[in-house]
C-alpha cells in the first residue's frame, strides 16, 4: 500500500511539473512575441520583452502587456495549432483595452493576425478553445460601474474565420 502511495505521488508530481514547464514555455513565447497595435500612427507593431513593450512617437506612446492568459486550437482550420492570448493595450490615461490576439501558425511560427476588443479594464476569468472558436468568460462594464470594477459577467465565443460577428451563441459552455 505504501509503495502504491509513493508511486502515485511521483506520478502526480511528474504531471504537475510537466504542466508547469508547458506554462513557463508558453509565457516565454507569448511574452516575447510581436503584436499588432490599434495605434498605427504611433506604432503598427510592438515586440514584447518579458511580457511588456512600449513605443514612443514624440509625446504619444502605446504600450502592450501579456499577462499569462492563453489558449491553443486550430482557429483558421488549416490543421496547424494556433494560439490566442489576452493582451492589454494602453495609450495613457485610464485607457486599458483588453484584447484577444489571434496568433496564427504560418507553417513556421505563430504570427499575430487579428485582434478582438474585449472591453476596457475587462476582467478575464478563463480562455478556452471549443470547436475552433475561443470561449472567453469575463466581466465587462455596465451602466453604473466604476472604471476599475466591471460587474457584468459574460461568456462569449469569438471566431477567427468570422471576425465581423464576434459574439456567437454559447451552446455547451461550462464553467470550470
Amino acid at each position: 500500500m505504501r509503495a502504491a502511495c509513493i508511486a502515485l505521488c511521483f506520478v502526480c508530481c511528474a504531471v504537475l511539473l510537466l504542466g508547469h514547464q508547458s506554462k513557463v514555455t508558453a509565457h516565454k513565447l507569448f511574452g516575447s512575441m510581436t503584436y499588432l497595435t490599434n495605434s498605427p500612427d504611433i506604432a503598427e507593431r510592438i515586440t514584447l520583452v518579458d511580457g511588456e513593450g512600449v513605443v514612443w512617437n514624440g509625446h504619444l506612446h502605446v504600450s502592450l502587456a501579456y499577462e499569462g492568459r492563453y489558449g491553443y486550437g486550430d482557429f483558421n482550420q488549416d490543421g496547424l495549432t494556433d494560439a490566442v492570448v489576452i493582451i492589454w493595450e494602453s495609450q495613457g490615461g485610464s485607457d486599458n483595452e483588453v484584447e484577444l490576439a489571434f496568433l496564427i501558425h504560418d507553417g513556421t511560427r505563430l504570427v499575430h493576425r487579428q485582434t478582438v476588443y474585449l472591453g476596457d479594464s475587462a476582467i478575464i476569468h478563463s480562455v478556452k478553445e471549443q470547436s475552433g472558436k475561443v470561449l472567453v468568460d469575463m466581466r465587462i462594464h455596465q451602466e453604473g460601474d466604476c472604471q476599475a470594477g466591471p460587474t457584468k459577467r459574460v461568456r462569449n465565443a469569438y471566431d477567427y474565420l468570422n471576425p465581423t460577428s464576434d459574439i456567437v451563441p454559447m451552446r455547451g459552455f461550462r464553467e470550470s
